[in-house]
């Protein structure tokens, strides 16, 4: 199960500052109590790239600069982030990608450079303990390949990509058996002409479908799945492809985040300086009213609220996002619903200096705890709640 995702806009892009105008249908309530956080990586330069969350297992991944290049870290928990294992190095590698699959696999991709303005998407699978890790090219061309994702679904592992063509990027998925490795053809998910936008694809799964929510330069958000059948072929049939949320090339639906859960799927996105979200509760066939979860925010405003991750336990979905306006330094905020955002809770998790947040749940004495990964000042930390 993907229950975090790491697909959004860099910081630099959210103005300054939250400003205090009302969510318009959310219910303010106390925040969330944390424990003293766990420094992950401490360097300078180092960026958060990706977490994820399984009970009491926990995988954050980085980049930071190299030997003259970035390298992508690797570091793993087990008793619900309470300390970390060592880390494990992937040098010449930048943009990664995490999850835990199965309770205690390990799935990882990233961008790997093999020469000059050649860079393909590189996937790992190892233990959640950290027990070395077994790498394998996914689909290497002489181009350049950036900013993939990966999720596990039943048998199957799921990556995807861009992959720099002309002006623009080709989008691609492609699948493996996880107990082989080796990846078929890779499936073209369109041509995208904005190299603004190569943010906009992401991937989850849980134990017989497989996902996609992905942008493409029209400007509306597009929802892909694929059926996946029963071992020990685990035979992958795509299914029809969703537009879930409308968008214009000047006002596009953009920066998707997903998780899946069981039936449960929720997706939420950035439009004209909002945030917002839509759940399907059967799987991706069918789904509810997309709401914009920010009523004051406009196309023309002086105000930005942006997603960050979101993540799903049992029924609660939660969204971490940024928000800002024109002065000052901005601050993170959580949405947490029940309802699938009919109503939800509004609480300010983070200040400025910690922008970057991941979330997820782990399990402590068999309650569901609510986590972050982040960055703050040249550090990468693992906070859980009380």
């Amino acid at each position: 199960m993907k229950s975090v995702n790491k697909r959004r806009p860099a910081a630099g892009l959210v103005l300054a500052m939250l400003t205090s105008a009302v969510m318009a249908t959310s219910v303010m309530a106390g925040g969330p109590t944390w424990k003293p956080p766990v420094n992950v990586r401490l360097t300078n330069g180092v960026e958060l790239q990706d977490a994820d969350f399984s009970k009491r297992n926990v995988a954050i991944t980085w980049h930071e600069p190299g030997a003259g290049r970035k390298e992508v870290g690797i570091r793993t928990s087990v008793n619900a982030g309470s300390s970390f294992g060592p880390i494990s190095w992937f040098p010449d590698s930048r943009q990664a990608a995490v999850d835990i699959c199965g309770g205690s696999e390990l799935n990882a991709v990233m961008a790997h450079r093999i020469g000059p303005g050649n860079w393909f998407i590189e996937h790992a699978v190892g233990s959640i303990d950290g027990d070395g890790f077994v790498t394998t090219p996914v689909a290497p061309t002489d181009g350049k390949q950036r900013h993939p994702d990966v999720a596990c679904a039943g048998g199957r592992v799921f990556v995807s990509w861009f992959e720099e063509e002309g002006s623009g990027h080709r989008l691609f998925v492609a699948h493996a058996r996880r107990t082989v490795g080796v990846f078929g053809t890779p499936i073209d998910l369109g041509f995208d002409d904005e190299t603004f936008f190569f943010d906009g694809l992401a991937v989850a799964g849980v134990k017989d479908r497989a996902y996609a929510v992905f942008q493409r330069s029209d400007g509306d958000l597009r929802f892909k799945r694929w059926s996946i059948g029963s071992g020990p072929g685990f035979a992958v049939t795509p299914l029809a492809t969703q537009i879930i949320g409308n968008g214009t090339p000047n006002n596009p639906a953009s920066y998707p985040v997903i998780a899946a859960a069981g039936d449960k799927v929720a997706v939420a996105w950035f439009r004209c300086g909002a945030l917002w979200a839509r759940v399907s509760n059967n799987r991706g066939r069918t789904w509810g009213p997309a709401r914009k979860l920010i009523e004051h925010a406009a196309c023309d405003g002086d105000f930005i609220a942006v997603q960050r991750s979101i993540a799903i336990h049992d029924g609660r979905i939660v969204v971490a996002y940024m928000a800002a306006g024109i002065v000052g330094d901005g601050e993170v905020g959580l949405f947490s619903t029940r309802t699938d955002f009919a109503s939800f809770s509004d609480n300010q998790i983070a200040s400025s200096f910690q922008l970057e947040h991941l979330v997820g749940f782990v399990t402590v004495s068999g309650d569901a705890k609510l986590a972050a990964a982040f960055n703050r000042e040249d550090r990468v930390r693992f906070r859980r709640q009380q």
